[in-house]
């Protein structure tokens, strides 16, 4: 069966949704997938898939018709959307010339089912056994990490994120000054400490101390320098995922957004704001702060601080 399966963004979430489009793969289906600038290094390095379709999603609604005009496709025999957007299903039908399976229709309902990876499962009709996101990585991106980091043991900390194409939430950030702090006192206990992110948080992070090396990776080198540190801790974001992905012990920090949701039970050491409104976003777009933005900002360092103690002693 030939199936197209739609995930455009971003890279946390395409990572999450891994698992369905192996497990449709593994069904002996002949796959392409629909997918963004944002979630494309996921796709591209799956094995299985036959194709990738690069769409500019999301983008202009003039920019995506115009593109949609020359790009119909055709010819297949499902259509899968792994989001619960009524306006993506109606492009997909304009695209594609058939109803899309999607997380917003009746009985299906993104966000019925957690993790979100269980979810993408249903939706996509397949068995997971396993709902590890997957992303292989090359030798190449291991020697390249390696380039940066030599063969003593390090931390690795990822203080920005929560920016993708579609969004930037910046509540979901921890305060820069707590994870000064949180890099200090690793320093101080004589670990090294790596800070990775995109192009656009360097400055962001600059003051938190460490070796900067925010937008200087790849998605792969980066997932290559997680993998062989002692631990990470970082923001609900990219980063975290791609520890879950390469099995390194996380310490990831939750506001807005429900870890239960995201990540798998014990797939990570989850911390949580302690405001009685948090959380306030599953599955969905964020819908805005309905109180001061305060719930990260309950998370104080010393909590932080004494549960990366223990899992280094571990």
């Amino acid at each position: 069966m030939r199936i197209l399966v739609v995930k455009t963004h971003a890279f946390g979430d395409s990572l999450l949704a891994t698992p369905a489009v192996s497990g449709l793969v593994a069904q002996g289906n002949r796959v392409t997938v629909l997918s963004g600038p944002s979630s494309l290094p996921v796709w591209e390095r799956l094995p299985g898939i036959e194709r990738i379709i690069r769409s500019p999603a999301p983008c202009g609604g003039a920019d995506l018709f115009f593109w949609s005009l020359r790009n119909r496709q055709k010819g297949f025999d499902r259509v899968i959307h792994l989001g619960s957007s009524s306006a993506a299903s109606r492009w997909l039908r304009f695209l594609t010339g058939q109803k899309a399976i999607s997380g917003g229709d009746p009985g299906l309902s993104l966000g019925l089912v957690k993790p979100a990876a269980l979810d993408y499962c249903r939706i996509a009709a397949v068995e997971c056994s396993c709902l590890k996101p997957l992303f292989p990585v090359t030798e190449a991106e291991f020697g390249t990490a390696l380039q940066y980091t030599g063969s003593e043991p390090y931390v690795v900390l990822a203080p920005g994120g929560a920016r993708n194409a579609r969004d930037f939430v910046p509540l979901k950030r921890w305060p820069m000054s707590r994870w000064v702090e949180v890099s200090l006192k690793l320093q101080a206990m004589g670990k090294r400490v790596f800070l990775t992110g995109g192009k656009e948080d360097q400055k962001e992070i600059s003051s938190v101390s460490g070796v900067n090396l925010a937008g200087k990776l790849t998605w792969g080198e980066t997932a290559a320098l997680i993998s062989r540190a002692t631990m990470f801790a970082g923001n609900d974001s990219g980063p975290a995922h791609l520890a879950v992905a390469v099995d390194t012990p996380a310490l990831v920090l939750f506001g807005p957004t429900d870890p239960d949701s995201l990540y798998e039970k014990g797939s990570i050491v989850p911390i949580c704001g302690t405001v009685s409104c948090s959380p306030c976003y599953s599955n969905s777009v964020f819908p805005g702060c309905t109180g001061k933005g305060d719930c990260m900002i309950s998370i104080e360092s010393e909590r932080v601080i004494h549960t990366l103690e223990e899992m280094l002693e571990r």
